[in-house]
């Protein structure tokens, strides 16, 4: 096992910054506590030190594991014709699910372009599979690039940033010895590791229908954690892809491209339609989380806000903790005196 080296707080903010979740557990809050989280330049605040004691984490031994895939991807089915294809060996712990209908299949994120994961969606159906990309950050997109058909949300900024791409240095960061527990896919080659500009085949808005065929994603739009984020409910099968906007861990809400009006007014909107999904199947961590945690998000948010609840403090920036997530903001945007 390979044990990492804790990260500064700000270079980990700057990797967050450009692509967005990092995995959490309760252990690694409660260390961010008891190591003076309050003090300054508190290099466990976004990445707590020894992160990968996580593992294995406990929801997995739950599901019905398929199999391992390039010694990197982790497959399990969640229903039928839904996969959850997971990315544990990397900080970014990205998950993204390969959805069937009867005529085509449909991949909603495409992780950190580690390894192909175009071979392994195709290892998994026999449909023609498409992408659907729930935002822009690189830990979401990175794999696109395999897919001719890619579907996206209708938004300038987000489609500037996806046209942009990644040039190899700005991805080097993502594989050293901080963000690494596990080695790296046989035969990929790092050094070549790019992200192409991106321009997707397909554009929605708001309340699009993606027919699957006998199975339908209906897009809701749900900006916030970055402009062009959009959830997807499988209303039939009563399940709500959040990408980024809900994962059990630290939520990021803090960054040039977060806007915490759009994040709980997004919020809200799920709130409002809880009745239609029992399931989060998130971008991180961990894909089948009980949907009762997306009223407390939108109650930790006016917590904060309203100068309550407890953090650690380190660098500008504030990590309040709650049952099942934690809230990462900057300490400008609240008052000083909650915790």
């Amino acid at each position: 096992m390979r044990k990492p080296q804790s990260l500064g707080i700000l270079f980990a903010a700057a990797a967050i910054m450009y692509g967005c979740p990092s995995p959490d557990d309760r252990q690694g809050a409660d260390d961010v506590a008891a190591e003076g989280g309050s003090e300054a330049g508190n290099p466990d605040l976004v990445q707590p030190a020894e992160w990968w004691r996580v593992h294995p984490r406990p929801i997995y031994e739950t599901l019905e594991m398929v199999g391992t895939y390039q010694g990197w991807f982790e497959v399990y089915r969640l229903s039928v014709g839904t996969y959850a294809i997971y990315e544990p060996n990397q900080f970014e712990e990205a998950i993204s699910y390969l959805v069937e209908g009867s005529s085509r299949a449909v991949l909603i994120d495409t992780g950190n372009g580690i390894g192909d994961i175009k071979a392994v969606a195709e290892a998994l159906t026999t449909l023609p599979v498409s992408v659907v990309l729930t935002h822009e950050h690189y830990d979401h997109v990175a794999g696109a690039w395999r897919f001719q058909e890619i579907t996206a949300f209708d938004n300038r900024a987000s489609l500037a940033r996806l046209a942009e791409g990644r040039p190899n240095e700005s991805l080097q960061q993502y594989v050293t010895e901080d963000y690494l527990w596990k080695p790296l896919p046989e035969g990929w080659d790092p050094s070549t590791w790019t992200i192409p500009p991106l321009h997707p085949s397909e554009l929605v808005e708001d309340g699009a229908i993606i027919d699957l065929g006998g199975r339908t994603l209906e897009v809701i739009y749900t900006p916030g954690h970055s402009p062009g984020s959009m959830s997807l409910l499988d209303g039939a099968n009563r399940l709500l892809f959040t990408g980024d906007h809900f994962f059990p861990g630290p939520l990021y809400a803090f960054g040039d491209d977060v806007n915490l009006d759009d994040y709980m007014a997004s919020n809200a909107r799920l709130v409002d339609r809880l009745d239609e999904y029992d399931r989060i199947l998130s971008g991180h961590n961990d894909p089948w989380v009980p949907s009762d945690v997306i009223p407390r998000v939108g109650q930790a948010f006016e917590t904060i806000l309203t100068g309550g609840g407890e953090f650690s403090e380190g660098d500008g920036l504030r990590r309040y903790r709650f049952d099942g997530f934690d809230i990462l903001v900057r300490a400008d945007v609240v008052g000083r005196e909650g915790g």
